[in-house]
């Protein structure tokens, strides 16, 4: 065996050096990744003091709805102006359509079950679909 000699010992002691820094750099990435996982962090909070988040979430919650309620005059008097700017023709308008809704709920539920049982049945049987009958 040859004894050492100083430039095996230089790269003896270099190569100690870069495993210590490749070693350093590895625990940083690992600390910065730690730091950059915001839902990590989120959840581990949030496990950790549940009770805390959920009063500030009731606080957050009351705050946002005392801020941005609507006061209750306000309202009252925008529906007193609406009706007041709608006028008779849109009155009796939205009257109509209302009254008129169960019938064309009726009307269209019987076009699609039409449609569908005459494209079902064409479809089965290999023959073109027949020609769109009235559904009265």
């Amino acid at each position: 065996m040859a004894h050492p000699t100083e430039k095996t010992k230089q790269l003896a002691v270099l190569i100690l050096q870069a495993e210590a820094s490749r070693l350093a750099l590895t625990e940083t990435h690992a600390r910065f990744r730690r730091k950059l996982d915001v839902p990590a962090r989120i959840k581990a909070s949030i496990s950790g003091a549940p009770s805390k988040w959920l009063r500030g979430a009731l606080a957050t919650g009351l705050a946002t709805r005392f801020l941005f309620r609507p006061g209750k005059r306000k309202v009252a008097e925008r529906a007193k102006k609406a009706k007041r700017q709608r006028g008779f023709l849109f009155g009796t308008l939205a009257l109509l359509f209302t009254l008129s809704k169960p019938a064309m709920k009726i009307y269209a539920s019987k076009l699609l079950r039409d449609y569908l049982s005459r494209r079902f049945t064409a479809g089965a049987q290999g023959r073109p679909m027949a020609v769109r009958k009235s559904p009265y």
